[in-house]
């Protein structure tokens, strides 16, 4: 069979990507031996050699990367559909600046990114890691080995078996596909991309997902210092040099995740910032896995204890990260996150991905944990250190918890190819189940926290807390967390002794950071970092516990429509129907209008305090996403007023289901029952609850979807429509369009009529003749001259160069002239404008049509030496009856000019944001003194 030769393909990049994926793959493999040689021979004179191999292969791998990255960013910015990654995420309509968030939609890319951060920290730790290169460098390139499995592509076949490594993001879509479009080579010219997916088409995921991964690319640095440490013994060094690392991979990764809790709050439809969703908690294990380690470090760089700990806490911490990769990518959450990527079938890999680095970590300790400093005795329970190892403890008891409860899905999958009658176990309300557990965990956090600042390091007896003044700081402490908890329960609901005895905690622990900074480092920040990161992170649950307890809907009916809502969902909701005010608590909310923008239906609701007031007190626009094909609703998203002490979160519940549901929409359309009626100008139709009065007619129609162009006619019927109950008048025009041979039906709906009003599209040819039944005559005159037709006069007043017709939409290149024609006849004067028109070298007309006579106006063509213009002018036979119009009219239709509205208020949420940039801005303070302290 003969080979299809496709038109338009591309094929070269695609070639010359996979090329480089490869010589990726083999230089990471080549990097990471160069090194291990390196460091093995650290006291050799073939050190340097090995060193600079590393380094070159490197700097390949590294400059591979990026042109990867960079051929896929070619290839989907030109739309290049030949290529599954570029259809499967982007479209012709796709603003530019998306882009990015498509290249990280995929899972092919995401990985990338992640591997172009690896490579962005290992230039980084060439420069700055020195004695510590080698190994450091052997085990990153590792890293980067072992996810370039994850991109080769590469197909083997063993007998009957056939196995598959990794997914090539450059695959062409005809080789993943066996569908009839690929027979036709032309198929590209059929072809259009799926386009990314509508709730990514977001700044929030523009920005979050390169810190979040730059995070999870951190966490490499402190695993590899822990493996080269166990390699060669040097752990004082290690402890010393590997804590720069872990302060900023913690800063960075909590940025990220905090980053992730305000896309949730501003712009996603969790309901608040935080929903202990299992890929949340992917990110925030590791986290709190990394924080235990950077306490065990500070243990170890003070008294050389707890050095083993801080290895296992890094090594644990990194394999944590691949775990949340496994997780989200592999499909085994199934519907127990909205949130995980779709799997890429490579599961068994991403199994692989973890156990080699979870193996390699554990062999390394165990291999070499004789190596580590011992101790005679423990540490003294009256130390700082013991204390903060507690608290690491305890961090480790909350990774175990939360990581047991996330990986249930993962238990029930192994069960249940042993034993497929398994039902297994799911947490359906998962807020209750983790914040029962870590209520404990955040109140024994916030006294150490407190307490552990004012202990001293190697301390071994209880000397120091005999004297006042540990007592006195100690009073005040309780003093202060008493007050505070008594502040909360006046001013808020506690409901139970749990939360007053975490808020006590909390209390104690902020005073006891602000006096520790006050009367021991007298507010010296350079050395207060443990001291503000502790503050924050204790103001941060506070305002976690207050916002949780008593956030409360604002949003109640005072009438309960039982068809939409319930007695127990009207607790929680209000209905409001657009431009009708309705009371809510303190405010007058009105839904004021909504806009359609790509996928992207916003809202605009307004609040005021009163009533009357022209200016409303702030508005707030909750938006719905629809999916790609317009067919279901895919996100319901709020929007969020600030305050100073509180935040007012809407959003919107429900529609009316003929605007959430196309089928359904359809549905309703289908059981409409027109009946037509035949309304005369100036006479009026009587119907039970309204009178239907026809105006007349005009060419232009108004209607919001009718777009005129210089390929279509319009006709728009003007009715005044009286309500009788209430007495209220409403305009109503319906309207037809054409385009082409093919008549356009634009219906009015009318919900407070509850009526649908069209034109019947059999008048649309009783008011326009068909061109091609017209009888032309031509005409040629000059400038100022007259001609006569029919009983009418033309005269040729003047020429714009700017001319505006319905029919006409100027584009870039046209050249186009209106003649200003006056046309007077018995009884009858008017002013036309027909246009001349060339547009890409073809000549167009585009002519003037009364109505009300029947006259057709054409200005054909310039002659520019004879200074003549000619025009053609027509004249219906007979005149068109347009003083009796076929009204089609269904009443009792649904209104659904309404949403179903949530209001809440979430008190001290500014608290939590507030304390988790303290606790991040203290990590970063204490990186900035790290560093200042080895200059």
């Amino acid at each position: 069979m003969t080979e299809i030769q496709y038109v338009g393909e591309q094929l070269l990049p695609g070639q010359i990507g996979h090329f480089f994926i490869i010589l990726s793959f083999c230089a990471a493999f080549f990097t990471s031996l160069a090194y291990y040689f390196a460091a093995k021979n650290e006291e050799s004179s073939d050190f340097k050699s090995w060193r600079s191999l590393g380094r070159y292969g490197f700097i390949v791998h590294g400059i591979s990367t990026f042109l990867v990255i960079g051929l896929i960013f070619y290839i989907m910015v030109n739309h290049m559909y030949e290529y599954r990654y570029a259809w499967e995420h982007v479209s012709d309509d796709l603003d530019l600046k998306y882009i990015l968030s498509a290249f990280w939609e995929g899972q092919e890319g995401s990985l990338l990114l992640w591997m172009f951060w690896h490579v962005i920290l290992g230039f980084v730790a060439i420069r700055i890691c020195n004695k510590w290169e080698a190994p450091v460098l052997s085990v990153v390139a590792l890293v980067q080995l072992i996810m370039g499995v994850m991109l080769l592509g590469v197909h083997v076949e063993l007998g009957s078996y056939a196995y598959k490594f990794g997914s090539n993001p450059f695959v062409l879509l005809r080789d993943t596909m066996d569908i009839p479009l690929f027979q036709n080579a032309e198929y590209l010219s059929l072809v259009t991309g799926e386009g990314l997916n509508p709730l990514l088409q977001n700044i929030w995921n523009t920005i979050h997902p390169p810190i979040i991964f730059l995070g999870f690319a951190s966490l490499t640095l402190p695993f590899a210092y822990a493996v080269a440490a166990l390699w060669n013994g040097k752990h004082k060094e290690c402890m010393n040099e590997v804590l720069k690392w872990s302060l900023f991979s913690g800063g960075i990764l909590g940025s990220g995740i905090l980053m992730g809790s305000a896309w949730a709050y501003v712009a996603l439809s969790f309901g608040g910032y935080w929903a202990w969703d299992p890929v949340e908690n992917a990110s925030l294990v590791p986290w709190l896995m990394l924080i235990g380690g950077l306490h065990t470090n500070y243990i170890a760089r003070a008294t050389s204890r707890s050095v083993g700990s801080t290895y296992l806490f890094y090594i644990f911490a990194f394999v944590l990260i691949l775990y949340s990769t496994f997780l989200t990518r592999s499909g085994v959450l199934g519907d127990t996150s909205a949130h995980a990527f779709t799997e890429m079938g490579l599961e068994w890999q991403l199994v692989g991905l973890v156990m080699s680095f979870l193996i390699l970590g554990l062999y390394s300790y165990f291999r070499n944990r004789s190596s580590l400093p011992k101790h005679e005795k423990e540490e003294s329970i009256y130390s700082r250190e013991f204390w903060m190892f507690i608290g690491s403890l305890v961090l480790l008891f909350s990774t175990v918890l939360i990581s047991g409860a996330t990986s249930l899905p993962v238990f029930n999958s192994i069960v249940s190819y042993f034993n497929p009658d398994f039902v297994g176990r799911v947490i359906n309300d998962p807020v209750p189940h983790y914040n029962k557990y870590q209520l404990w965990i955040g109140v024994f956090i916030s006294f150490l926290s407190g307490f552990a600042l004012f202990m001293r390091y190697r301390a071994k007896d209880s000397q120091y807390f005999s004297r006042a003044k540990f007592w006195r700081h100690f009073a005040i402490a309780t003093v202060g967390g008493l007050l505070l908890t008594a502040w909360f329960n006046y001013f808020y609901d506690s409901y139970s002794f749990e939360y007053n005895i975490l808020m006590f905690a909390t209390g104690f622990s902020v005073v006891a950071c602000i006096d520790y900074m006050w009367s021991v480092l007298r507010w010296n920040f350079k050395l207060g970092s443990a001291a503000v990161s502790h503050f924050g992170f204790s103001v941060m649950i506070m305002g976690s516990l207050i916002t949780g307890l008593n956030q409360h809907h604002i949003s109640t009916n005072q009438f309960i429509f039982k068809d939409i809502l319930s007695e127990e969902d009207a607790k929680k909701y209000i209905l409001l129907i657009e431009g009708r005010p309705m009371f809510m608590n303190d405010y007058w909310v009105t839904y004021e209008s909504d806009t359609l923008q790509g996928f992207t239906r916003r809202y605009e609701v307004s609040f005021r305090t009163d009533r009357e007031s022209e200016k409303p007190d702030f508005t707030l626009y909750p938006d719905i996403q629809y999916n790609k094909g317009f067919t279901k609703i895919a996100a319901l998203n709020p929007s969020t007023k600030m305050f100073w002490n509180k935040d007012i979160f809407a959003d919107i519940v429900a529609l009316h289901p003929s605007l959430q549901d196309a089928e359904f929409a359809k549905e309703m359309e289908d059981t409409m029952k027109f009946v037509t009626y035949d309304l005369e100008v100036g006479k009026t139709l009587e119907l039970d609850d309204y009178s239907i009065e026809y105006i007349g007619l005009s060419k232009v129609p108004s209607h919001p979807e009718y777009i005129a162009s210089e390929a279509s006619l319009g006709l728009e019927a003007k009715l005044k429509v009286t309500e009788k109950l209430r007495d209220t008048t409403h305009t109503i025009n319906p309207a037809l369009g054409l385009k082409g041979q093919l008549i356009y039906t634009f219906p009015i709906k009318s919900n407070d009529l509850e009526s649908v009003f069209k034109i019947e599209e059999t008048f649309f040819d009783k008011i326009y003749t068909a061109e091609n039944e017209l009888v032309y005559e031509n005409f040629k005159i000059k400038e100022g001259q007259s001609f006569s037709h029919e009983g009418y006069t033309y005269k040729l007043l003047a020429f714009d160069k700017n001319p505006e017709h319905p029919e006409y939409t100027a584009e870039e290149n046209d050249i186009s002239i209106g003649a200003m024609i006056e046309v007077t006849g018995p009884s009858f004067n008017t002013t036309v404008q027909p246009i001349f028109l060339i547009r890409n070298n073809q000549p167009l007309s585009i002519k003037e049509y009364v109505l009300e006579k029947g006259l057709h106006v054409r200005f054909t063509k310039i002659d520019p030496q004879t200074g003549d213009f000619h025009f053609k002018v027509a004249i219906d036979k007979e005149l068109k009856n347009t003083k009796t119009l076929p009204l089609k009219l269904a009443e009792g239709v649904d209104r659904t000019d309404y949403i179903v509205f949530r209001a809440r208020v979430f008190p001290a949420i500014n608290l939590f944001w507030i304390g988790s940039l303290t606790m991040l801005f203290g990590l970063f303070m204490a990186l900035y003194q790290r560093n200042r302290e080895k200059k």
